[in-house]
């Protein structure tokens, strides 16, 4: 499905405080190849997958316009060929920014980015989304495929898969960190259900990469460590979580506020952020007894 969604102007001032912020820490994209026109290319805790088609050059998640400049730079030392296609992982505005660094880019993403443009008032969101798909959608690059997947909900409602099959790498965002729990206060708009079910989809896939938007490590062991987590998660929360609602459904929240003052999951205490696995309880248990 093509269409145009027109927004407001890009708000400079908010998008210079995001460039600025990725300086402190890197001066350099890092870039690996990991297959043939396949590159994962790492800037200021993002990560993006660049792929070199016959025509033209596929990148996912631009973030930022200064980053966006940076990568622009970046794809130049390997092709000539222009970004002829962004691709958009989920909504959240600071992945999305950037698209006009490349002016004749199709910006392609899920139907369900387009609900959030009215609610932008720092003006990051792209000026438009060219192209949208409801569950599948394939991109034909020449050299490979590309396809978009979208499974439900996870971190946030538009997500995006990107997978390339025959190359057997995909891209998430969002949905866990290297041997650590997401800070709780980033879970704000997480559902642990949506992201433990498109965790262990892609732990079957048999990846040779998984890139993770904020990972420069694309080893797959890492992401079926995250659906490990999510599956003894969930293996704890939920038979507290329905008995309660088989004995005694308007103790629910209770149960589960107590739960997440009690439940430990010892085998990941190394892990980082171990200390706010409470607020991954109440994610879960919510996520059973209410949704969204």
């Amino acid at each position: 499905m093509k269409r145009t969604i027109t927004v407001l102007a890009a708000g400079l001032a908010a998008a210079n405080i995001i460039a600025a912020s990725t300086l402190a820490e890197e001066t350099a994209v890092k870039t690996q190849k990991l297959d043939e026109h396949v590159y994962a290319m790492s800037f200021g805790h993002y990560t993006s997958l660049v792929v070199q088609g016959a025509e033209g050059v596929l990148l996912v998640d631009p973030a930022n316009p200064y980053r966006a400049s940076l990568l622009r730079a970046e794809i130049a030392r390997l092709t000539d060929l222009p970004v002829t296609r962004i691709v958009m992982t989920h909504e959240h505005f600071d992945h999305i920014g950037g698209t006009e660094v490349f002016p004749g880019a199709e910006v392609i993403a899920h139907e369900n980015i387009d609900m959030f443009f009215d609610q932008d008032p720092l003006g990051l969101t792209p000026g438009k989304v060219d192209v949208t798909y409801e569950d599948r959608m394939s991109i034909g690059m020449g050299t490979t495929n590309v396809d978009l997947l979208h499974f439900g909900p996870a971190d946030g409602v538009a997500v995006s898969v990107i997978h390339l099959p025959q190359e057997r790498i995909a891209v998430t965002a969002d949905m866990y960190l290297d041997g650590a729990l997401t800070p709780g206060w980033a879970l704000t708009d997480t559902n642990l259900l949506g992201s433990r079910q498109i965790l262990n989809t892609l732990d079957g896939w048999a990846l040779k990469h998984a890139v993770n938007t904020h990972s420069h490590n694309t080893d797959p062991a890492l992401l079926s460590a995250a659906a490990e987590f999510y599956n003894d998660l969930y293996d704890a929360v939920f038979p507290v979580v329905e008995q309660v609602n088989r004995e005694n459904p308007a103790g629910s929240v209770q149960a589960v506020l107590e739960l997440s003052r009690t439940l430990e999951l010892p085998e990941y205490a190394d892990w980082g952020n171990y200390e706010d696995l409470p607020d991954y309880v109440v994610k879960m248990g919510f996520a059973l007894i209410h949704g969204g």
